[in-house]
């Protein structure tokens, strides 16, 4: 049996492949499936949600810095975090960090845990305060 030039390469690759001898190759997209990716430890929810609810600034940033020290504390549970960066995506997925923010807030308080605003993360921020109120001047 004579086989094809194109059969001659894929054969034994197919053989090594089928006794397990062949390295496996996974494509590299550089595309995850954030969607099964869940964080495990508190550096990686940081990075999490700021990837998931877009924090472009350092005071967003921060803030979700805040609110994962709130979950180290213990004061916020895990899972009420990551149920309700699920639910700003939902509702705004452009901007999802004023829905979470405004969500968390809510449900923080029914559990009586004071949560930081945005705004009051800013105004602790001495250089980023100083930095809204000289860009916020009418010119």
């Amino acid at each position: 049996m004579k086989l094809s030039p194109r059969m001659t390469v894929i054969a034994p690759a197919l053989l090594l492949a089928i006794a397990g001898l062949a390295p496996s190759v996974a494509a590299q997209t550089g595309i995850t499936n954030t969607a099964i990716v869940a964080p495990t430890q508190g550096a990686a929810l940081d990075d999490y949600l700021i990837s998931r609810l877009r924090a472009t600034t350092d005071d967003q940033r921060y803030y979700v810095r805040e609110i994962v020290k709130l979950v180290d504390q213990n004061k916020l549970e895990k899972r009420l975090v990551l149920a309700l960066e699920r639910y700003a995506r939902r509702k705004s997925p452009y901007f999802p960090l004023p829905v979470y923010e405004r969500a968390l807030r809510v449900e923080a308080a029914k559990r009586g845990v004071a949560v930081p605003t945005l705004k009051e993360i800013v105004a602790r921020n001495g250089a980023s305060a100083a930095r809204a109120i000289r860009d916020s001047r009418y010119r």
